[in-house]
């Protein structure tokens, strides 16, 4: 499966990817993290993740930024052959 991005969620990757901000650089190498387990290994794609049962199934992983909010990634599978990455964002706090 490969990984393909929402608009919004890649308009927030490529955010990410050009900052030179500590906080930022530290966010995008979490998020790197589980996009690259996603990408490698996309059969494995639910373990560690939180699924929601809505239509179509998305799930969600929270990745922790030592200095400051933790992050949340939201995918979901298409048709099983890509993994659409829909939601890049800081985690809401409750």
């Amino acid at each position: 499966m490969a990984l393909a991005f929402h608009p919004e969620a890649a308009q927030r990757w490529t955010s990410l990817c050009s900052s030179t901000q500590p906080y930022e650089r530290a966010v995008r190498e979490a998020v790197a993290a589980v996009l690259r387990r996603l990408d490698s290994d996309p059969q494995r794609h639910r373990v560690g993740a939180i699924q929601f049962t809505t239509t179509p199934t998305v799930w969600a992983q929270t990745v922790a930024v030592d200095e400051g909010a933790d992050w949340v990634i939201i995918w979901t599978v298409d048709n099983a052959t890509e993994i659409r990455i829909l939601r890049i964002e800081p985690a809401p706090s409750l």
